[in-house]
């Protein structure tokens, strides 16, 4: 087993990437539909770039293992596509990518970090409410999967 690469995307990574996060999808009984639903995942770096963020990837012998990206709002950073693979699940990555979501946003000055997340990764709220995000809201994407999400913030002041 090779080491763990933590490196912002480049354009290669695609296919890793649709089949990193089409892999979480089906845990829960979803389909990732890229094309029509997820547009910013067939040029994740370009995309997160324009919006001011950044999407990175852990890759392991040339397989993407996990995802995190980060735009920039007016006054917040958006945490946006976490996913962790099951082999790093449990072992602080989901923790480590969203620090380094919050620290990209804290140092470009941002004073809140959000996020919005499926009602059903309650795993995920569990880390996210562990690091001090709190629930804001709900609302539904009306989208193929039936996806309702939970929105959290946090302060970064």
């Amino acid at each position: 087993m090779s080491p763990l690469n933590l490196r912002p995307t480049i354009p290669e990574d695609v296919p890793g990437i649709l089949k990193l996060i089409s892999e979480v999808y089906a845990e829960y009984d979803c389909v990732l539909d890229a094309e029509g639903e997820e547009p910013h995942l067939l040029e994740p770096g370009p995309y997160f770039r324009s919006h001011g963020g950044e999407f990175w990837v852990v890759e392991e012998d040339g397989n993407i293992r996990a995802t995190v990206a980060v735009m920039l709002n007016e006054d917040s950073g958006e945490l946006k596509t976490l996913y962790v693979h099951t082999s790093l699940r449990r072992q602080g990555w989901g923790r480590r990518l969203t620090n380094l979501a919050i620290d990209y946003a804290r140092a470009a000055g941002k004073r809140k970090m959000i996020l919005w997340s499926d009602t059903r990764f309650r795993d995920a709220h569990r880390l996210y409410r562990n690091m001090g995000f709190r629930e804001m809201g709900i609302r539904d994407l009306k989208d193929s999967n039936n996806t309702v999400e939970y929105g959290f913030e946090m302060s970064l002041v």
